[in-house]
């Protein structure tokens, strides 16, 4: 947990995170570390990276390579700003990447266009 006290967490917004998801006390810093690495280099700023781990804190016990792959997919589709969507939709990290692939298949045999199927993931929840 000291990583997210260095990030800039106050311990009453951790432990409503682990209220949440009591598995958060099982997860390594490393891997919180990784998936922090993984929001920046999508150019999250700090205050989306707070709102994401605010609103989801089941993605900090996925593990970061799972992250790495679903933003990669998100990003097959020319989503320009991942950071944004997943500020705007941050339970798309819930989901495996094979789900995501399955969903996106399916909106395409919908006839949806790909710009439509980008609205879907940004303001409705696919779940």
């Amino acid at each position: 947990m000291d990583i997210l006290i260095r990030f800039g967490f106050t311990m009453e917004e951790i432990k409503n995170m682990m209220d949440t998801n009591d598995k958060i006390e099982e997860t390594s810093d490393k891997n919180i570390n990784e998936i922090l690495d993984i929001l920046k280099n999508i150019d999250c700023e700090e205050a989306q990276i707070k709102n994401i781990f605010l609103c989801n804190p089941f993605c900090l016990t996925k593990e970061s390579k799972e992250i790495k792959n679903l933003i990669q997919k998100i990003k097959e589709i020319h989503f320009q700003k991942p950071a944004l969507l997943l500020d705007s939709n941050p339970y798309l990290l819930n989901m495996q990447t094979e789900e995501l692939e399955e969903w996106m298949n399916q909106k395409k045999q919908d006839n949806l266009t790909e710009e439509q199927i980008k609205d879907c993931l940004q303001y409705d929840m696919i779940f």
